[in-house]
């Protein structure tokens, strides 16, 4: 019967030694919380404030909330609390709240995405232990024991007590003292049992510190040898200094002007850098140059395409000339005098008639090249029309263009007072690819649009090109 006793005792005293781990209300409140907390962060994209708030609390969090995020949470909040929580440990508090709670019905699909954040956070929850079980289970014990007063009470008064059940009583309080005792030794010998793994525990931590001890120092030693090693090396080679030229490598003898080979380097790789200023300089002349054959290209195109027109008016002009040349009547050569021949007595000689003069026919005079005339609309970033109208369409067109071959003409904004206002609308897209004009942007006022001269464009590439711009001013 001792044996059983004892070996219960010790089982108790064993099971009584293992922490159990439980939930406490404040521990669900917190991972509740936690995972609200998750689930608003991911629930609403403007929810960024929450990052800087730690509520531990329903309440404290729902004070921190703003409106939107109070909305969002009443999803959360109709998602009941199990009642069994207290038997529960941290898998099942961390899967509920992590997992399940996230699964619900009724909460919003972004928010379902804060799930791994919450269960991060509730990972890195401690939850408490509650008292060991030896403390609650040893007071019962007592308490069954019986004492001698309530021996007295439940004995009848009137009953005598035989000599030998009286002194069979005190068996049961043997019998509890005898496990106290017997759980008393168990933990005691278990006390002591981790005491004794403890202190050989130390030693050995205290063995392996000095065996790194040792390794530290082999290294170190190893690490010094190395640096004299290398030190030494460096002196026996920097007796040599190795220069490279274009035909190889030179060594220079121990004992060389060191000085002298860095001020000689020095000057090269001056000259090298004044050499390439100087290109430098030169390509941007070159750019320069370049740039004013171009300004003198586009100038001289223009002065063609002018020539070029004022050679077709003056062909014009010299064929018109030339046919009324033509029609006018051949001036008569001059007679030249006969010799004087002696006068012969001649009877009743009457003078020949003078011969009659021919018809004169007058050649039809050639038409001129007629004049044509082109409405342009605006010209782009590149100094071509956009578009180009046998007659005005008002809303597009802008330029009136004049040319007698169709290669080359004159342009200029179009006396239109409706051509006008669109431009004076939007001056700078209008009026900026083909025109010049002081102030191009200052319409404030303005009502018309004057000419001072005529651009010159060409036709190329089918359509017509600006070469020289127009000069305007507003009124």
């Amino acid at each position: 019967m001792k044996q059983i006793i004892y070996i219960i005792a010790f089982l108790i005293s064993t099971i009584s030694t293992v922490p159990a781990f439980a939930v406490t209300e404040k521990e669900m409140e917190q991972a509740r919380t936690i995972a609200a907390h998750a689930y608003l962060r991911y629930a609403n994209d403007g929810s960024g404030y929450l990052d800087e708030t730690h509520p531990k609390t329903m309440a404290e969090l729902e004070r921190v909330l703003k409106p939107k995020e109070k909305e969002n949470l009443k999803a959360f909040k109709a998602i009941g609390v199990p009642k069994d929580y207290a038997s529960w440990d941290k898998a099942q508090l961390v899967k509920y709240w992590g997992s399940t709670v996230f699964a619900s019905k009724g909460l919003l699909e972004k928010g379902k995405i804060g799930k791994s954040r919450a269960k991060k956070r509730l990972n890195a929850m401690s939850v408490a232990a509650p008292k060991p079980a030896s403390q609650t289970k040893a007071e019962p014990t007592q308490a069954k024991t019986p004492t001698k007063e309530e021996t007295k009470e439940t004995t009848p008064a009137n009953t005598a007590t035989p000599s030998k059940p009286a002194a069979e009583t005190p068996a049961p309080q043997t019998s509890a003292d005898s496990t106290a005792i017997a759980m008393s030794e168990a933990e005691a010998a278990a006390t002591a049992a981790l005491d004794n793994e403890l202190d050989e525990e130390i030693p050995k931590a205290k063995d392996n510190t000095w065996i790194y001890i040792v390794v530290l120092c082999i290294l170190v030693g190893v690490v010094v040898a190395l640096v004299v090693f290398a030190s030494n090396v460096m002196k026996k080679s920097g007796g040599e200094i190795h220069a490279k030229r274009n035909d190889g490598e030179v060594a220079i003898p121990q004992g060389a002007d060191v000085e002298a080979i860095r001020e000689k380097f020095a000057t090269t790789l001056n000259a090298k850098n004044n050499e390439i200023l100087s290109l430098n300089k030169k390509v941007e002349e070159l750019t320069n140059q370049n740039r004013t054959l171009k300004t003198n290209l586009e100038a001289l195109t223009a002065e063609t395409a002018s020539l070029r027109t004022r050679l077709t008016e003056a062909t014009r002009k010299l064929a018109a000339v030339s046919a009324v040349a033509t029609a006018s009547p051949s001036s008569a050569a001059p007679s030249v005098a006969p010799e004087a021949q002696p006068q012969t007595p001649t009877r009743d000689l009457k003078p020949a008639p003078a011969p009659a003069a021919p018809p004169v026919t007058r050649p039809q005079q050639p038409q001129a090249t007629p004049l044509r005339t082109i409405f342009l609309g605006r010209a782009n970033a590149k100094g071509i029309f956009v578009r180009a109208d046998r007659t005005i369409n008002i809303g597009n067109s802008i330029y009136r263009l004049d040319t007698t071959d169709g290669y080359a003409g004159t342009f200029r904004v179009a006396n239109d007072p409706t051509v006008w206002e669109m431009a004076l609308l939007t001056p700078r897209e209008s009026l900026s690819g083909a025109c010049v004009c002081a102030d191009l942007d200052d319409t404030q006022g303005k009502e018309r649009i004057v000419n001072d001269s005529s651009g010159t464009a060409i036709f190329e590439g089918g359509c017509w090109k600006v070469i020289r711009k127009a000069k305007i001013h507003y009124e």
